[in-house]
């Protein structure tokens, strides 16, 4: 029987475990553009302007890099070309900015110094460090709770840390999981987040904190190489083990190495500042077909169960 809830709705009304539901990035691309000449945001927003027109060219240039995400963003009533690179690495997560003239300007991206480390660089300009942005997934037309969800928590975020801070965006993954949420230049992810939450986690992210009740995972193990299982895995791992262990700082823990055991457990091996180390077994198994999206069929989705395994 079809169900009358929202995929938002009922994986809130399910309880549904948020940490281990966030997919391995290494870098994103923010672009400024609602793309108005071609019928605004879309279902497949980024897909669709890979394919033909202004950006085809522009976002198989970007996509060159391993392990990245291209996201379009927006603010209500502001049409520039304002672009952000965030480099989401555990030792040093950085974020950067410019302003183009044009977006063929990213054309001239050099994407061998990106890979390398270096700052990113744009018709040799070199592109401005930051230290903070919020990007809230409104895309309505890819799903509505996206919008439905995502539009007042934009509000409340831009009331909490200013609107040059906070952008609309669109699909980061896991619509049921509305309103979904990026924090830079971490890549910290959130989900089910309500308005009411939107200065806790501004204040947190500010200190260094970050929200364990909210917590998908986190874009920050570039060199570790984790396959998707992995990757999930270890942000429930993290979850876990920031609970038990009251480490809360979003630095005090350092991914160590994830270990795959002959019968399909993960082991993941977290250290702290001060050397000790945590280790949590994880299993991964896929639930019964459930909503996943609003108009699609139910699919399975994966289902961790979680244990401290070890503490030394």
């Amino acid at each position: 029987m079809q169900s009358t809830l929202s995929c938002a709705e009922e994986s809130r009304a399910a309880e549904e475990m948020l940490a281990g539901t966030f997919k391995p990035t290494d870098t994103f691309f923010l672009i400024e553009c609602s793309l108005a000449d071609e019928g605004g945001w879309r279902h497949d927003t980024v897909k669709s302007a890979a394919k033909t027109g202004e950006f085809a060219g522009i976002l198989r240039h970007l996509s060159a890099l391993p392990r990245m995400k291209i996201l379009f963003v927006r603010r209500p009533s502001r049409n520039d070309r304002h672009v952000f690179i965030a480099r989401t690495n555990q030792a040093q997560p950085q974020l950067f900015q410019t302003q183009l003239t044009e977006y063929a300007e990213l054309l001239s991206l050099d994407m061998e110094g990106l890979a390398a480390g270096d700052r990113p660089v744009i018709n040799g300009r070199s592109m401005t460090e930051v230290d903070e942005l919020y990007a809230i997934c409104t895309n309505g037309r890819h799903d509505p709770c996206c919008a439905v969800y995502g539009a007042p928590v934009y509000q409340q975020l831009v009331a909490h840390a200013g609107e040059d801070r906070v952008w609309q965006t669109t699909h980061l993954g896991g619509h049921r999981l509305a309103a979904t949420l990026l924090a830079f230049p971490q890549g910290v992810a959130y989900g089910h987040i309500d308005p009411v939450d939107a200065e806790a986690i501004v204040t947190n992210h500010r200190a260094g904190y970050l929200l364990t009740h909210k917590y998908r995972g986190r874009s920050a193990y570039a060199g570790h190489r984790l396959d998707n299982a992995a990757h999930q895995a270890v942000g429930a791992a993290e979850a876990l083990i920031r609970e038990l262990a009251r480490k809360y700082r979003i630095d005090e823990l350092q991914l160590h190495d994830v270990q795959r055991m002959e019968d399909g457990e993960q082991r993941v091996h977290f250290v702290d500042v001060r050397g000790a180390a945590y280790t949590a077994a994880v299993r991964t198994s896929l639930s019964l077909p459930r909503q996943t999206s609003c108009g699609e069929p139910p699919k399975p989705i994966p289902c961790h169960e979680v244990a401290l395994y070890a503490k030394s």
